[in-house]
């Protein structure tokens, strides 16, 4: 990283009055540690923040107890109104709502107010610095985002992620695509002022992006960077008790029938879950999936097929690095982001399966004459 980039994050940082810590909705493994370990981090330095994430967070037993996620922003800030009190004092306060109106009443000690006293400010932003992990835009935030735009572009953003095509929408972009983790980027911020917690989120955030460091991604670098944070005190053994060894027998089944009914098509490898077998999917499901791309070199597109009703199917489309997944099913309104996306067909399981299937072999096909 750049010695500019980390001095002007320091900079950042120390000026920060109160940080919110944000990222995609539904976040994975990765993000999750890494904003516990930032939140831990500012708590060092006597930074009050908050981690807000749209959608499901898993709560693993070695993230900090003491963190509020939060799932929707409130009282941003705070609409003054200002009365010039210089000639005239005030006897008596009141107000009440009227319909769609806010009436203030204000009786006066022996003077008289007029308009000309009354002026409004708008307040100062519940917080002055925004640190957004692993999301390419803003937009990912989901509702977070979307119900607060003008929040997010009037105060600063430092924007962390490992994506190239992150949109580099921050006042502070740190971009590393050789980054195995977010967590790695983060260790190189952190880096001297580590405790023990810290570093079991860090270490956390890096085996899950990595299954465990069998991703091809892994070099000796991230080996001795996993190697450090096991010095500063990380809890490996909390880690993968947390990560691999808690799923229930129904969750555990459920899984189990996912595997059961993998099939491949050229670059694609699908399976699916009826109606009945919903429940109990693993917290890392998305993780899990990812694991399963990773182990194949010849896939390129995980879809997993879910039966909502008689004729009603939901897809969740997983994809490597240089295929976007939003692109591959655009005509289907998908929500979600370049690696995922999430659609809903008025077709029952088997008819949503030979649609996507077929979208997908045309895509990848010309995707790959491309390359």
């Amino acid at each position: 990283m750049p010695d500019t980039s980390h001095q002007e994050f320091k900079t950042l940082v120390a000026g920060a009055r109160s940080i919110l810590v944000a990222g995609p909705a539904n976040p994975n493994t990765d993000v999750i540690c890494t904003a516990a370990a930032w939140w831990l981090y500012f708590a060092k330095k006597n930074k009050p923040a908050e981690v807000v994430f749209d959608g499901t967070v898993h709560r693993f037993a070695f993230l900090p107890e003491k963190i509020d996620w939060i799932q929707k922003l409130e009282n941003l800030n705070r609409f003054k109104i200002v009365l010039d009190v210089s000639r005239t004092q005030v006897k008596q306060l009141s107000y009440d709502v009227r319909g769609q109106a806010l009436e203030i009443n204000i009786v006066s000690d022996g003077g008289v107010f007029s308009a000309g006293d009354v002026r409004t400010e708008q307040g100062d932003y519940k917080y002055d610095l925004v640190l957004v992990l692993g999301a390419v835009s803003l937009e990912l935030l989901g509702h977070v985002f979307s119900e607060h735009r003008h929040f997010f572009h009037e105060v600063p953003v430092i924007n962390i992620d490992r994506s190239v095509i992150n949109e580099n929408y921050g006042q502070l972009n740190i971009i590393d695509a050789k980054a195995t983790s977010l967590a790695e980027i983060s260790y190189g911020l952190m880096a001297g002022e580590l405790d023990k917690n810290i570093a079991t989120n860090l270490l956390g955030g890096m085996i899950a992006a990595t299954n465990s460091f069998q991703s091809s991604q892994v070099t000796p670098a991230t080996l001795e960077l996993a190697s450090q944070l096991i010095v500063q005190g990380a809890n490996r053994e909390l880690i993968i008790e947390s990560l691999y060894r808690t799923k229930d027998i129904k969750t555990l089944k459920n899984w189990g029938r996912v595997l059961s009914r993998l099939s491949q098509s050229e670059h694609v490898i699908t399976s699916f879950l009826k109606h009945e077998e919903l429940e109990n999917l693993p917290q890392d499901f998305q993780d899990l999936v990812r694991d399963l791309i990773l182990a194949n070199p010849e896939t390129q597109v995980a879809a997993i097929f879910y039966q909502l009703a008689l004729d009603q199917t939901e897809v969740w489309l997983y994809t490597i690095d240089n295929v976007d997944a939003l692109e591959l099913v655009r005509e289907f309104n998908p929500k979600g982001h370049r690696r995922f996306a999430q659609i809903v067909l008025g077709h029952t399981l088997d008819g949503a399966k030979e649609i996507i299937l077929e979208k997908l072999s045309d895509k990848l096909r010309i995707i790959n004459n491309t390359l």
